[in-house]
């Protein structure tokens, strides 16, 4: 071991490595600390630097399959090399594609799994081998069913109107393969997770907690439930990827005192204590879990936009419909779009006129102006998953992230200095 210095003013303890060129399906255990450099207020003056304690980094080989995560020091390393370029995820989580495809077979007799947590407003998420790679919680769509009685309202006092209206159909009504709209957002929405975190470690195992739902208490009968539709959606898919294996809410329990993981009532709190020990619970029952530090931790949440509506209100005076809903702003500009305004990131929502309203660029969403120049938002990239991401006790949620890795620099004359990547 040796201490490495002038890096950053951090001090890191670092294992000597050899220069192979295929050093990544070896899988070994311990952590050590991953730096990153953003500035979030938009200066040139400081730098806010984060450790972060964090046992692997992802790597992809150059055609895009999974490997074996590698510690942090071997991934600077590679990247020092030129071996290996910096991407981001469209969940935000940073990792190495390397420049080569190794000659030897990969992930040989390495076991990588995922522990899921479902639920019905949170989703508890690990990615474990013998350490605990990644710890996650998404925050599941909601108010779906109240957008469709919001819907169908509409559309019976619409044909009220004196208007013209098509006739009334009643045989364009397949119920084959139906799902109900609430629960099939939840269902695709967890999906889409998984598959990313598929598309960076080589999974080969799933860990579910199966989801009791007591069917006699509720309308829809003792033997049927949209949650059962989705529980068999997600299994089949689960199914295709890898080995599934289902445990009992106790089963889940015992392990969890087990090995000594807290767990907290307040099911909505960004912590891992809520969702992500279950899931490491879940994992260790396939395959041991030897280091269990939870770090980091991610908090993913999809961006609801609303649907264009163009009958929601009724016309005024001058016979001109209110605007509502669609993904559209003011061009080049969409929804979605993370900008840099006055020197700090945003998110573009909608307009009216020559003005936009733009929103805080964390999950809450919370806007905070109405009469935002276009001129002044300079455009970073497109977020359709927004996340946060809690290093070591820290809650950040760095502007350089950019899912499709192509962030342009920003212009000279704004005089803002933002890194577009991390320092490893």
């Amino acid at each position: 071991m040796q201490t490495q210095k002038n890096y950053k003013n951090v001090g890191m303890q670092i294992q000597v490595l050899n220069n192979s060129a295929e050093p990544l399906n070896v899988m070994s255990s311990g952590s050590t600390e991953l730096s990153s450099s953003c500035n979030l207020d938009g200066c040139s003056t400081a730098q806010k630097l984060e450790q972060v304690a964090i046992n692997r980094i992802p790597v992809l080989s150059k055609s895009g399959t999974p490997l074996m995560p590698c510690k942090p020091a071997k991934a600077r390393k590679l990247l020092e090399q030129g071996k290996a370029i910096k991407k981001w995820s469209k969940l935000g989580i940073f990792y190495i594609q390397l420049t080569f495809d190794p000659t030897s077979e990969p992930n040989k007799d390495q076991k990588v799994t995922i522990g899921i947590d479902p639920g019905s407003k949170f989703d508890g998420y690990a990615v474990t081998t013998k350490t605990v790679n990644l710890t996650g919680m998404s925050v599941l769509p909601s108010g779906i069913a109240d957008k469709l009685e919001t819907r169908r309202r509409m559309r019976r006092v619409r044909r009220y109107r004196n208007t013209r209206q098509r006739p009334c159909r009643f045989d364009n009504r397949n119920r084959n393969g139906f799902v109900a709209p609430s629960q099939k957002a939840k269902v695709e929405f967890r999906l889409k997770v998984i598959k990313e975190l598929c598309k960076l470690f080589p999974v080969t195992d799933f860990a579910a907690e199966d989801v009791r739902f007591n069917h006699y208490k509720k309308r829809w009968g003792k033997h049927f439930s949209t949650v059962e539709i989705g529980k068999t959606i997600l299994y089949t898919e689960l199914q295709k990827m890898g080995a599934l294996h289902l445990f009992q809410g106790y089963q889940t329990k015992e392990q969890r005192e087990k090995l000594g993981l807290k767990k907290i009532s307040k099911k909505d709190k960004r912590t891992p204590e809520t969702h992500a020990t279950d899931a490491i619970a879940l994992a260790s029952l396939i395959y041991p879990v030897e280091v269990l530090t939870m770090y980091p931790f991610y908090v993913w949440k999809r961006y609801q936009n609303s649907r264009r509506q163009l009958h929601r209100f009724e016309p005024d005076k001058k016979g001109i419909r209110k605007r509502y809903g669609g993904s559209n702003s003011l061009n080049p500009l969409k929804k979605n779009d993370v900008i840099i305004y006055n020197g700090k990131p945003a998110r573009i929502g909608g307009f009216m006129d020559k003005r936009m309203s733009l929103h805080n660029y964390d999950l809450n969403n919370k806007r905070f102006t109405q009469n935002a120049a276009p001129d002044k938002c300079y455009r970073l990239f497109n977020q359709r998953i927004m996340f946060e991401v809690e290093l070591g006790c820290r809650n950040v949620n760095p502007v350089y992230i950019n899912a499709r890795d192509t962030i342009p620099p920003c212009p000279e004359e704004q005089g803002i200095l933002y890194p577009l990547s991390p320092t490893l």
